[in-house]
C-alpha cells in the first residue's frame, strides 16, 4: 500500500468524482414523473412508442444513479480507510519542501479535493495548516530549520490520519481531545476567539471579543466569567493534551492546527443538536436558560 500510495490515492478519487457527478445529476428525474403520466393517462401513436423508449432510458438511468449512491459509499470509505494510514509518497525534501517521488505519480488535485470535501462537505484544492501546505505540488513546511521540518511533517500527516480515523469510526485523538474540550465551555470560546481572529491575541484581546459575542451570556454569569476564561485559557495550555489545541508564545496565545480541527469537529457535532448554540457546551446552555428564566 505505502510504495502505490499516489497511484491508488488518485484512482479511487477519480471514481469519487465521476460518482459524484453522477448522483447529482437529478435532471431526468422529473422529466421522468411527467412522462409516466401521460403514459398513465394512455397517449396513442407515435408519441406513445417514443416516450415508452426514453422512459426506458430514464428508467436505467435512475438505476444507474441509486447503484451510484451505493458505489459513492464504497468508495469514500476506501478513501478514508487509505488516508487513515497516509503515507504519500515523497521525495528528500529541498528548502522545507517535500516533493513527490518522481518515480510515483503526484497526488492529484482531486485528491485534496475529495478529501476536504468528505470532511468538511467544502472541496478545496490544498489543505493549509499553519504548519505546512499539503497540495499537489508535495508538502511544504512552514519551517526553516530542518529538525522542525521533519516534525512538522509528521504533525500535518498525524492531523490528517486522525480526521479519517474519526470517519471511519475508529478510536482516534480528534475525538478525545473533543471530549475533553467539552468539558470546558470557557476554553471553548477562548478558542473560538483564537481561530476565528486567526491571529495571536492576549487576555485581554480574548476577554473582549467574548464579551461581544457573549454579552448576554456574561451578563447572566458576570461574577465568575472574567475568571473561568482565564483559566479556560490555562486549560487549553496545559497538559492535559497529547497535542496541544493552544500555545503560549510570551503572553500571547494561538491555536494551532491541532487545536482548529478539533475545534471545527465539536462546534459542528454541537451545532447539530437543535436549539443548541455554537461555541456553549450543552452544560453551560442548561445553565444559560435556568439563569435567564430566574432572571425573570
Amino acid at each position: 500500500m505505502v510504495e502505490k500510495f499516489n497511484e491508488k490515492a488518485n484512482a479511487l478519487v477519480a471514481e469519487y468524482w465521476r460518482l459524484k457527478g453522477i448522483t447529482a445529476d437529478k435532471t431526468g428525474e422529473n422529466k421522468l414523473e411527467e412522462i409516466e403520466e401521460l403514459l398513465e393517462k394512455g397517449i396513442g401513436g407515435k408519441l406513445r412508442e417514443k416516450l415508452d423508449v426514453e422512459a426506458k432510458r430514464l428508467r436505467k438511468e435512475k438505476e444507474d444513479r441509486s447503484t451510484a449512491f451505493f458505489r459513492l459509499d464504497e468508495v469514500k470509505k476506501e478513501i478514508l480507510e487509505l488516508t487513515a494510514d497516509l503515507a504519500p509518497n515523497l521525495d528528500l525534501f529541498e528548502d522545507n519542501f517535500f516533493p513527490y517521488d518522481s518515480e510515483h505519480e503526484s497526488l492529484s488535485e482531486d485528491y485534496f479535493s475529495a478529501l476536504t470535501d468528505i470532511f468538511f462537505g467544502k472541496p478545496q484544492p490544498s489543505i493549509q495548516f499553519k504548519e505546512a501546505t499539503f497540495s499537489k505540488e508535495g508538502i511544504e513546511v512552514h519551517s526553516k530549520d530542518e529538525n522542525s521540518s521533519l516534525k512538522a511533517l509528521g504533525y500535518v500527516m498525524m492531523i490528517i490520519q486522525e480526521t479519517a480515523k474519526k470517519m471511519l469510526g475508529m478510536e482516534n485523538n480528534i475525538d478525545k481531545s473533543c471530549m475533553l474540550l467539552k468539558q470546558n465551555e470557557y476554553a471553548f470560546i477562548a478558542l473560538e476567539a483564537l481561530i476565528k481572529e486567526g491571529r495571536k491575541l492576549r487576555i485581554k484581546e480574548i476577554k473582549d471579543i467574548s464579551h461581544h459575542k457573549d454579552k448576554e451570556y456574561k451578563e447572566l454569569v458576570s461574577d465568575i466569567y472574567d475568571k473561568e476564561l482565564v483559566n479556560g485559557v490555562a486549560y487549553l495550555v496545559g497538559e492535559e493534551w497529547e497535542y496541544n489545541l493552544a500555545k503560549e508564545y510570551d503572553g500571547e496565545y494561538e491555536a494551532t492546527d491541532f487545536g482548529e480541527w478539533v475545534w471545527r469537529t465539536c462546534n459542528a457535532e454541537m451545532s447539530k443538536g437543535e436549539g443548541e448554540r455554537k461555541g456553549i457546551s450543552n452544560s453551560s446552555l442548561n445553565i444559560h436558560r435556568i439563569l435567564k428564566f430566574l432572571k425573570g
